[in-house]
């Protein structure tokens, strides 16, 4: 059974977000034009797999990653109290307070279901992330209207690469796209299909012309290999394809472990089972001693 992930969070989930993108089973929100965070909404896996028993909220930043996170729960929050008191369960009850996704028919697990208690939670948890400003003039609302009506983002001044305040918008939406692919892998994509994308979502979450999805794509995929100590080469060479290529073939968490490394520019020692990951050689040994 499917989560309808896109139903749930664009159709049912009354969000004061500025823009709302579903991707995978998760959704990623502007909270404001002028604000610089995100908001992430994920299905709260419980102990069994594909069982849910809530939603998890983060907040991100470009710069300094997730700021916070916070749990929101079904049973706390009545989602299920209707189907659940119709079927006689109760807390301590097995399915009691939770969604499932073990079968493939294609019912909405949200048929019923009271969503409005958990709206309410998240709007009062980004009321902490988003205090309302004080009231505008109307010289002020005025000047602003025009701005908050053109949703493009501002594009660079000429060339791009000789642009800093452009450079700098792309080196900080890299991060950002890495911590949406390492949520996208959960979904079960693989890595070569959870990094693409960042062309539809350009404008939206990382707030640079889609024309220049294709760069944060490249980084990220240069980055998550060189994070794996492989040599990544030019954006244009074999060796990111092959690095991409190999780490692909690992077991998801330490794709996990690879991506969130290249959120952080930092590189950590790759698995042993690395296929193709060459061996340093040996130190040369010293030449015997000849006597006379």
């Amino acid at each position: 059974m499917s989560l309808h992930a896109q139903h749930f969070f664009t159709d049912l989930l009354d969000l004061p977000v500025h823009e709302r993108r579903v991707i995978g089973d998760a959704c990623y929100a502007v909270l404001s034009p002028d604000s610089p965070l995100r908001l992430r909404i994920e299905f709260a896996q419980t102990i069994r797999e594909r069982e849910y028993g809530g939603l998890r909220l983060s907040i991100l930043h470009p710069d300094r990653g997730a700021l916070d996170h916070a749990y929101l729960s079904f049973a706390d929050h009545g989602t299920f109290a209707v189907r659940d008191a119709r079927l006689g369960k109760q807390p301590g009850h097995d399915g009691y307070g939770v969604v499932r996704d073990w079968h493939h028919d294609d019912t909405s697990p949200w048929i019923g279901a009271a969503v409005i208690p958990l709206s309410d939670a998240i709007q009062d948890y980004l009321k902490v992330w988003t205090p309302e400003p004080s009231p505008p003039s109307s010289a002020d609302s005025a000047r602003r209207r025009p701005a908050q009506l053109d949703t493009d983002p501002e594009p660079s001044r000429g060339c791009w690469l000789t642009d800093a305040d452009f450079v700098t918008r792309l080196h900080q939406a890299t991060p950002l796209w890495l911590d949406i692919v390492d949520s996208v892998l959960d979904d079960g994509l693989p890595l070569t299909q959870a990094l693409t994308g960042s062309r539809e979502h350009a404008a939206q979450l990382l707030e640079i012309p889609p024309a220049f999805g294709l760069l944060i794509e490249a980084e990220a995929a240069a980055r998550i290999v060189h994070a794996a100590g492989l040599p990544a080469g030019t954006l244009r060479g074999a060796s990111v394809a092959q690095g991409l290529s190999h780490i692909a073939t690992l077991p998801v968490e330490d794709q996990h472990h690879l991506v969130r490394a290249a959120a952080r520019g930092s590189t950590i020692d790759a698995p042993a089972h690395l296929p193709g990951q060459a061996r340093p050689a040996p130190p040369p040994q010293p030449s015997p001693a000849h006597t006379r």
